[in-house]
């Protein structure tokens, strides 16, 4: 079942543009504390998206 889905996804288009968005986001969560973060103009908006992206909702090692 797996293989089926990661071959249809291989196949698409927006499948390697999705996955480069979650890596982006999940290495700028990884490397910038929330703190600092929240008090950045463009990326304090976007940061919870950003850590939604990066699955880091319940269990963010940058937390204050």
């Amino acid at each position: 079942m797996e293989s089926l889905f990661l071959a249809w996804g291989e196949s698409q288009s927006w499948w390697g543009t999705l996955c480069s968005v979650i890596v982006i986001a999940n290495a700028i969560t990884l490397a910038v504390k929330d703190q600092y973060a929240e008090k950045l103009p463009i990326i304090g908006k976007i940061w919870p998206i950003m850590n939604w992206l990066a699955l880091n909702i319940h269990n963010n090692k940058n937390a204050k």
